[in-house]
């Protein structure tokens, strides 16, 4: 082993300063460059409203068709929640979503049937909020996944995928709401002259 002394001249150690030297300067100039020419994102810009109000049925109804995810709220053994973002399909009575049963979610409501979800539009201050007693749909469940699919990815889409998820061990999570809040916006009145 050759020792290295710091005084005398190594090609070895001459390469070595030469790329950490061109390295440093690399990331310099990288840096530079990306801060120059990255665009500042804006922050979400959220409507000025008067306030919010209650939903109607139909107003709920029609939020909840659009293709939004929905967070589900489950309780883990050791009583902490467990939180999971989901697509579903909301029939005007009952939320359902289809998962497999190795998931923690649909461990939790084998152990514990409580479950919450949330449907939320954060920029338009809308949100639908519901919690009651899930029940696990472990047969007949494939029409209601077609529905699930085709809301998020359309039947062209949606076809190939559900041909995937049918070789999963699917479930559908049913939700028939105990209670249920919903609410949106009321526009900001405008000054008057």
């Amino acid at each position: 082993m050759a020792f290295l002394h710091s005084q005398i001249p190594c090609p070895q150690r001459q390469v070595s300063l030469f790329a950490l030297h061109l390295f440093l300067c690399m990331t310099f100039l990288l840096s530079v460059v990306s801060h120059a020419s990255a665009v500042e994102p804006k922050p979400a810009q959220r409507k000025r409203l008067g306030g919010i109000k209650p939903f109607t049925t139909e107003q709920i109804n029609d939020f909840l068709s659009e293709r939004r995810n929905a967070t589900i709220a489950t309780v883990n053994k050791n009583g902490t929640p467990q939180l999971t973002p989901v697509i579903f399909y909301w029939d005007g009575s009952t939320f359902y979503a289809s998962v497999t049963k190795e998931t923690i979610k649909y461990k939790n409501l084998k152990r514990d049937a409580r479950m919450s979800l949330i449907v939320d539009d954060v920029l338009d201050h809308h949100c639908v909020i519901a919690t009651g007693k899930a029940t696990i749909q472990e047969q007949d469940i494939w029409d209601m996944t077609n529905k699930i699919m085709y809301k998020y990815y359309g039947k062209e889409e949606g076809d190939p995928y559900l041909e995937q998820l049918k070789k999963q061990n699917r479930v559908l999570l049913v939700l028939k709401p105990t209670k249920m809040q919903a609410w949106g916006p009321v526009p900001r009145e405008t000054a008057k002259p």
